[in-house]
């Protein structure tokens, strides 16, 4: 299995190939993660490589990636360099994700090495959503029954009847009159799943015979989860995009291997 840096490396090595393609070059084999020997002797690993031959002289390109979190130090490019005079006539590219440091940037703009930022481009966002809905019933509705005694005292009723009129948005108030609670409002606060009994507070509901004491409100609730998936497509034909830091200028590589140069 590949890891992140190979595929980065890959992907550098795509983009470059399709410059190559792009500027009408042939015979150019374009290679990834190669050795060669410098002039000291020593063995340099190279991520990306490719060389050609005009009028006899021998011209090579070495490409340095680097998947990183942070941005390119000047010491970095100072190690490509090293390399590439110790190899000799070869030019140099940095590859990034992030960003240079300033020296960084000096440095290579001095010694002649090209800087480009390469990122993978969104395919696709893709949305999970989770819900969470309570679906609760209210069985029954207890009152104080010795407030109502004197409620039917007071209005000279021998008997009075309520019928069942509660829903979500059923207001229950204090003892004042002031609106004080919501029914659905009471039922997120205070109510879990199952069947159970809920003893409020100086809560009333309002009714024709006057505003009555809730001492109980029996329930029934069964919390129901649900998940949705939407995705979203940001673009289905760019790959990636390469930026050139010195020279202020980006393109995209497109998924059918062409390149296309971004307005900056």
């Amino acid at each position: 299995m590949r890891d992140i840096s190979t595929e980065y490396e890959l992907l550098v090595h795509d983009i470059h190939a399709a410059l190559v393609s792009n500027d009408c070059v042939e015979n150019v084999n374009i290679l990834h993660n190669v050795k060669i020997k410098g002039r000291s002797g020593a063995t340099h690993q190279i991520d990306v490589y490719w060389e050609f031959k005009v009028a006899g002289v021998k011209y090579k390109t070495c490409i340095e990636c680097k998947h990183y979190s942070r941005r390119i130090q000047k010491s970095h490019v100072a190690s490509l360099i090293a390399i590439l005079d110790d190899i000799g006539n070869a030019t140099g590219i940095f590859a990034t994700t992030v960003g240079y440091q300033s020296g960084a940037v000096l440095l290579a703009k001095e010694q002649g090495v090209r800087l480009v930022t390469v990122n993978h481009l969104l395919k696709s966002v893709n949305i999970t959503s989770n819900f969470i809905i309570p679906d609760t019933s209210i069985l029954d509705i207890k009152y104080d029954t010795e407030q109502a005694k004197q409620l039917l005292i007071k209005n000279n009723l021998d008997s009075f009847s309520l019928t069942n009129r509660w829903n979500l948005k059923t207001a229950f108030y204090d003892i004042d009159g002031n609106p004080k609670i919501s029914l659905r409002e009471f039922i997120n606060q205070n109510m879990a799943d199952g069947l159970g009994v809920v003893r409020p507070d100086e809560l009333y509901d309002q009714t024709d015979l006057g505003l009555l004491r809730v001492t109980d409100i029996h329930y029934q609730q069964t919390t129901n989860h649900y998940q949705s998936s939407q995705e979203i497509v940001v673009n289905d034909a760019t790959r990636a995009i390469m930026e050139d830091v010195l020279e202020n200028s980006a393109m995209y590589l497109h998924d059918d291997g062409s390149i296309s140069q971004i307005k900056t």
